[in-house]
């Protein structure tokens, strides 16, 4: 279950740029006094803590299943993906909001000069390569879909959170560089603590969006509707299947996806099987070789029906790529008269 090395290259081109422009930010900081620029630097500060933690949850989440975790350890992605937004929210919204109305109820003039705005500068292309980049690779990922459609339903947690972190850098960079060059030319620091408070509240909405979103996952959302009818039609395609429903589906990553669903053979299907077996008129009238004779179309039957599931199952994976685990159940087609069997049988398959 390995994550796409889309969203890992991406993470750790995130990961190089921002511990760059971190310590470039905090030099700046020291120089200048600026609030504004202790968020900035903050701000990468937090990104770079939260990269790593995708990083971690991106390759812990690619080990492969074993007898502990049937289905694998993909979950761990989401488990580090809220770790990440936590961070977003208590260390760079919670830390720069605080620094900002510390800022506003004891102002004092920063120290702006020409090596703030060249730190402001070089950073926003740092942030700025770095953001592109990370479009770039979503992009390439979508292949040809809706960009926000494909970020909004499919794309991997940590290349959202990437895109949302970028997004925001870059942002956070143009409302500091404001607030810096009004406390520059007005002399008045609240511009500067403004900017600060304004970067803090984006970072603290980031935070919260990106918590909702792994918390559905690591809840198993069910796949998007369009995709759920998709498996519903591809199997009522198939000759065989007179119904299907009770419908259960679940993301595990936004690669791999897991349906149930029970269904019901039709009896022409059952019948023309049968005869294929062993005509009725050819069974011996009774004793040994009847009982023999239908041991055999039994085994037939359920070697038939084996066959079915696995052709339904085939047919599902090629339309739904991410299908890597499928349970159908067999409901029981009653007849006047007869005695329900106490379980159904199931036809489960797993990909390994």
């Amino acid at each position: 279950m390995a994550a796409p090395a889309s969203s890992l290259t991406s993470v750790l081109v995130a990961l190089s740029g921002n511990t760059l422009v971190t310590v470039v930010k905090f030099l700046a900081f020291l120089l200048s006094g600026s609030g504004a620029m202790l968020s900035e630097a903050i701000h990468s500060a937090a990104d770079t803590g939260n990269q790593v933690l995708l990083f971690l949850g991106l390759k812990r989440g690619s080990r492969e299943r074993d007898a502990a975790f049937h289905y694998g350890y993909g979950g761990e992605r989401f488990i580090f993906g809220i770790l990440s937004a936590s961070g977003i929210f208590f260390v760079g919204c919670g830390v720069t909001v605080y620094h900002g109305i510390q800022s506003l109820l004891h102002p004092h003039t920063p120290e702006i000069g020409p090596s703030t705005f060249a730190v402001l500068g070089f950073s926003f292309l740092i942030e700025g390569g770095v953001l592109v980049f990370a479009v770039r690779s979503t992009l390439k990922a979508a292949a040809g879909q809706p960009f926000f459609r494909y970020v909004r339903e499919k794309a991997d947690p940590a290349t959202v959170a990437i895109l949302l972190e970028d997004g925001a850098a870059v942002l956070g960079l143009v409302l500091a560089t404001v607030g810096i060059s009004l406390a520059y030319f007005t002399s008045n620091p609240v511009w500067d603590a403004t900017a600060s408070i304004i970067v803090g509240l984006l970072l603290g909405l980031i935070a919260i969006y990106l918590v909702v979103e792994n918390r559905a996952l690591l809840l198993g959302r069910a796949v998007p509707e369009e995709t759920e009818l998709r498996f519903v039609n591809v199997v009522r395609a198939r000759g065989s299947v007179a119904d299907i429903h009770d419908v259960k589906t679940r993301q595990l990553t936004p690669e791999t996806f897991v349906f149930k669903a029970e269904v019901r053979f039709s009896e022409a299907f059952v019948a023309a099987r049968l005869a294929e077996a062993l005509p009725v008129s050819a069974l011996p009238a009774s004793g040994e070789a009847r009982t023999h004779a239908l041991s055999g179309v039994a085994a037939f039957l359920i070697r038939a029906l084996s066959e079915e599931i696995d052709a339904i199952e085939a047919d599902v994976r090629r339309a739904i790529p991410e299908a890597k685990h499928i349970d159908l159940e067999l409901e029981h087609l009653l007849v006047p008269g007869a005695v329900a069997a106490p379980a159904p049988v199931r036809g489960v398959v797993a990909v390994p």
